[in-house]
């Protein structure tokens, strides 16, 4: 091996990292830079005084300097015989052999967290990926070195058109080329590390980067003070509880740092309060201790008595670190394995024999219990949780698992695994704003009350010593600018809070984003702030995403633009899409024969494997990725600004701006040295008028989330409606995957499903599916989620059902039923059978007659189609059970009505025809009509006077017929009671007929017929009284002899008035005798 002088500014760098105990990172090109790893390693342990261990990442099946463990034992054999010369030996090898050496593969670098390496290096510099390069480079150590190994290259510029193995998923069929945006921008962070050196494979410097071609200063003494402070200040602490009562000075001086022995004594300080109902929230970057921190506090808990602590977090196999911690603290404290506690492993070969609990019983019974994030119900006999990586965990079943017990979190605001802000920004904030602050040091405490937690203390500790490597790390603040990993801690704070009309929207022009500049990186970081902190979980390979993927677009919106402004205005809102679609159907035909899936085009291959009909990919679509709004003005209407906008534009409604803005970016100014990497010159715009950029031709605009209530209304008061929902949950999320679409061609006030046919049958079969489903995969859904999925697809027009359907699932028993319930008749379990299918009807649009309300609908979907029973549903509708009776009660009356109307209808079908008479117009005008029917009246007019006189003649007064009797003879008579009757004989004379009117009335010559009684004609008058009401009935029974031809007048009933009764009686006009006439009975 060829012998080499490396520059001195390679050791002194190392040297300095060393004293400091910080990182430096070396990047080494040529065809013999595998070689120089020794020499590196060599420097390293002449600067530290001990040998470090070397992590080496690779691809998988890639050239690496591996030894078998045969030739190395061979090899050591031969060293320790002296049988062989090292200087004839392959130094290389004899490096392999002396050093600890770990092999990784660059897809499985998950397997190396939480160890600790002296040195990294990273081969395969096309395999990378920004979490690949995260996990890695935070496993160094401080004073060791990572290194990026680029023996094809001989000039970083050669970075530029590299194609990088994550390429391939970042392609798609109708967007093949990627231009490598992140390679450019890494190579130029290079120079922003201030522990970066440029090497050959020489190990001379090279001078591409001129920010790293200056010379490397040994370091200041000043800088050496300032670190020793801090440790002193530690040291400090601990002296000063060495006379404290146990456990403090124990647990105390296991602590590596300043500010986690500060957050220990903050977390000993709440379990020892009165009430035991505090909450510490502990949030720190990797490396800081946040879990070593809880895993001491428990210890603490231990020993003050508490009896049943649980644990939580994604998974046990990441409480390694807690459980560690744990047993440290009781090494500390006295306890010994065995004989004060024992410890138990998960069984579940997922979990890799992970300890789940550990059972004390030093003094009395004591467990540290592990418990899933989801059983937040087996906390009832809790006294302290323990919520580790607490932003990985779904923000809803965090705020479950808070109750009456004292509670510590750690999360982990910025890292290589990516996390959300979702508890920071939505559960502290909520605890912050109905409390006051107490100070603004790094441990802030302070009082909250709100309907979920009342009467708790908050106190928020933040970490920022790292433990692995010193404060002020410049491979740590390169990576955080790289990779914008401090884009969490970053959101900028605005002044002014614009109207969302007036604001607009532009386009962002990536290749000026990701140029370097400095303007660039500034509102670069501005708009990964607001992606980061919108997402519940981010990971820095979505950076690289937005960088390299030609498929995706960026759009921002501004506030209105004041002319005279020399900065850009603070970002309100961010929309990220990604152009699908537009793949031939014979290509889709073939990549589902064989069974394949390629990447990319996520919503046009889902619906075509949904719908089965591969004819679906070729219609192009732009699918919105993320919708992020600044956190100070969310919910006030920017995010549905923004998207509105987006909407407009790839319909071809370009938006005119009244100001004109100078957009672009400014450069530096050019370089003496030509061959130097600085920020390229671009003539474009940063940001563009969306009308100043032609629109991609699209078919439908969708969308992929999360279902969610707030999420389904925010989209579908933008116009989409759902096509497809995933059966199986998120195992992280528990939320079902949902797909949602927006034609393009839809006219505002228009309904899209009247305008495309093949979305007008995907939504009808999808309501189909959706309304079948909700029994099962659905089932867990909250029944207003349930209904507003189903009421976005409320302009399907259906016509109503026929009776001949109906009544295969509704018979007209089953209708008899459910009147009974409509009346309070039966009970409602009666009818409960029949719920589902009348609930699918109903929802199938087969009753449009019939609206129920919200509250009806949501009953009616939770009892009908998810099976539920009344209490849950009551629970999630958040009313009250008697209101929820009488709600269900009204919605089955109205059902029923529209269901008997259906079947009346259809049973009139069935009955005759009603007769219509025929009407025949008449010959003759209005007026000759009314004057012939004036002729008739007075015809009859005439011929009724004549007859009236004719009977006055004949009959004479008629008043003389009237019946005798004053009050008290009629009120000796009626002293019988109800029914008694009185019979008077016709023959009796009137009160004012002389004798001899009496005699000729007698004596006139009349024929009597006989009777079968034998009797004459009489006329008997029976008085019913019933009820105080007294009735005169006049019979006429058997008449031998009756008048005919003559005009007869009927008698009617009449109360008698005190006692009297005024008779009534029938004329009859003399005339020929007629056959005698059945008895009728008179009232009189």
């Amino acid at each position: 091996m060829e012998k080499v002088t490396a520059d001195g500014r390679i050791k002194t760098l190392i040297e300095n990292n060393v004293k400091l105990g910080h990182r430096a990172l070396l990047t080494i090109l040529g065809e013999n830079a595998r070689d120089q790893v020794m020499i590196i390693h060599h420097l390293v342990s002449k600067a530290s005084g001990e040998r470090p261990s070397v992590l080496w990442c690779h691809k998988k099946d890639s050239d690496v300097p591996r030894q078998s463990r045969k030739q190395l034992k061979k090899l050591e054999q031969r060293l320790k015989s002296g049988k062989c010369d090292i200087s004839q030996e392959n130094a290389f090898h004899i490096f392999l052999l002396s050093t600890s050496v770990r092999y990784c593969s660059l897809t499985d670098t998950q397997r190396v967290l939480g160890n600790t390496y002296g040195m990294c290096v990273i081969q395969d510099f096309e395999g990378l990926t920004p979490n690949t390069l995260c996990r890695v480079v935070e496993t160094v150590s401080g004073g060791g070195v990572v290194v990026f190994l680029l023996p094809g290259m001989q000039s970083l510029r050669q970075l530029f058109s590299l194609n990088m193995d994550s390429h391939g998923r970042l392609k798609t069929y109708s967007h093949p080329k990627v231009t490598p945006l992140f390679n450019e921008r890494f190579v130029l962070s290079l120079g922003w590390c201030r522990s970066s050196l440029i090497v050959d494979d020489k190990l001379q410097l090279m001078s591409e980067l001129p920010s790293l071609a200056g010379p490397v200063k040994p370091l200041a003494k000043s800088k050496l003070q300032e670190m020793e402070s801090l440790q002193e200040q530690l040291q400090d602490l601990q002296k000063s509880l060495e006379d404290a009562d146990k456990p403090l000075p124990q647990l105390v001086g296991c602590c590596k740092t300043l500010d986690q022995a500060r957050a220990l004594l903050k977390m000993i300080d709440v379990i020892t309060e009165k009430g035991g109902r505090g909450l510490v929230s502990v949030t720190a970057g990797r490396g800081r201790g946040k879990s070593a921190a809880l895993g001491l506090s428990v210890a603490a808990a231990v020993h003050f008595g508490l009896n049943n602590i649980f644990v939580t977090s994604p998974s046990p196999e990441n409480l390694n670190t807690f459980f560690e911690f744990i047993f440290k603290g009781f090494d500390a404290l006295g306890y010994e394995e065995q004989s004060d506690y024992e410890i138990i492993q998960s069984t579940n070969e997922e979990f890799n024999e992970a300890i789940v609990r550990v059972n004390v019983f030093r003094e009395f019974r004591q467990t540290i219990q592990y418990v899933d994030p989801v059983d937040a119900n087996k906390l009832g006999q809790c006294e302290l949780l323990v919520i580790d990586e607490a932003a990985a965990i779904p923000l809803p079943q965090v705020k479950a698992l808070i109750g009456n017990y004292s509670v510590f979190m750690a999360s982990t605001i910025n890292g290589y695994e990516g996390t959300g802000r979702s508890l920071s920004l939505k559960l502290l904030q909520q605890l912050r704003q109905q409390s006051s602050s107490a100070g603004a040091t790094a441990v802030k405490s302070v009082d909250i009350s709100s309907e979920m937690i009342s009467n708790r203390s908050l106190h928020e500790v933040t970490l920022e010593e790292s433990i692995r490597y010193g404060s002020g790390d410049s491979v740590e603040r390169w990576m955080h600018q790289l990779l914008c990993l401090d884009a969490t801690s970053e959101v900028f704070q605005t002044s002014t809070c614009p109207p969302p009309q007036t604001c607009q929207l532009y386009y962002v022009n990536r290749d000026v984003l990701f140029s370097g500049h400095k303007e660039s990186e500034d509102f670069l970081h501005q708009v990964m702030s607001l992606l980061v902190s919108s997402h519940y979980r981010n990971s820095p390979d979505d950076l690289q995403v937005l960088c390299d993927a030609p498929a995706h677009h960026l759009f921002v919106l501004l506030p209105p633009i004041i002319s005279g402004m020399t900065s850009l205005p603070p970002v309100l809102a961010v929309v990220q899409v990604c152009l699908e679609g537009g793949i031939p159907k014979s290509v889709s035909d073939g990549n589902k024969s064989r069974g394949e899936r390629p990447s990319g085009d996520l919503v046009p291959w889902a619906l075509a494997l949904q719908y089965l009909d591969t004819s679906l990919t070729e219609q192009v679509s732009a699918r919105v990725i993320r919708v992020a709004a600044h956190p100070d003005y969310q919910g006030m209407g920017y995010g549905s600004r923004a998207i509105n906008l987006v909407s407009d534009y790839y319909n071809g409604k370009h938006i005119s701006l009244e100001d004109e803005q100078d957009s672009g970016v400014g450069t530096d100014e050019e370089d003496k040295d030509s061959n130097a990497i600085v920020p390229r010159k671009s003539g474009k715009p940063l940001l563009s008028k969306l009308s100043e950029r032609v629109p991609e031709s699209l078919d439908y605009l969708s969308v992929s989330y999360g279902l969610t209530l707030p999420l389904m209304k925010f989209w579908c008061r933008a116009g989409y409606i759902p096509l497809y929902i995933s059966q199986v949950a998120n195992k992280v999320t528990g939320e079902h995957s949902c797909m949602m679409i927006k034609l393009m061609d839809a006219s505002e006030g228009e309904s899209p499903l009247a305008r495309n046919k093949w979305v007008k049958n995907a939504s009808q079969e999808f309501l189909r599916r959706f309304i079948s489903l909700l029994g099962g995969p659905f089932s867990n859904l909250p029944s207003l989620l349930a209904l507003k999925v189903i009421q976005s697809h409320s302009t399907t027009q259906e016509k109503e059902i026929k009776w001949k359907e109906l009544k295969s699932m509704v018979s007209g028993h089953d209708l008899h039923r459910l009147e009974k319930y409509s009346n309070n008749l039966a009970d409602r379990y009666l009818v409960t059978d029949l719920l589902p299918n009348i609930a699918t009807l109903f929802f199938l649009n087969k009753f449009p007659s019939v609206h129920l309300s919200p509250v009806q609908s949501g009953l009616l979907v939770g009892l009908g189609l998810q099976m539920k029973t009344m209490d849950n549903v009551v629970s999630t509708l958040d009313i009250t059970l008697e209101s929820a009776l009488g709600q269900f009660n009204r919605a089955i009356r109205r059902l029923l009505k529209a269901m008997t109307s259906i079947q009346e209808s259809s049973l009139a079908q069935h009955l005759p025809a009603p007769v219509v008479p025929e009407f025949v117009p008449v010959d003759i005008t209005l007026d000759q009509d009314l004057n012939q029917a004036a002729e008739d009246f007075e015809r009859d007019q005439k011929k009724k006077e004549k007859l009236q006189e004719i009977n006055s003649l004949i009959m004479g007064d008629v008043r003389k017929y009237r019946i005798q009797g004053d009050d008290r003879a009629w009120e000796s008579v009626l002293e019988g009671g109800a029914g008694a009757s009185v019979t008077i004989k016709s023959s009796k004379r009137t009160a004012k007929m002389t004798e001899k009117e009496l005699e000729n009335m007698l004596e006139a010559p009349t024929k009597k017929k006989k009777t079968k009684d034998g009797q004459g004609g009489k006329q008997q008058l029976r008085l019913d009284v019933s009820r105080g009401r007294r009735k005169l009935l006049v019979f006429y029974s058997h008449l031998s002899l009756a008048y005919g031809c003559g005009e007869r007048i009927v008698g009617k009933s009449t109360t008698a008035p005190a006692g009297r009764v005024s008779g009534v009686l029938t004329l009859f006009s003399r005339c020929q005798p007629r056959p005698s006439v059945k008895s009728r009975a008179f009232v009189v």
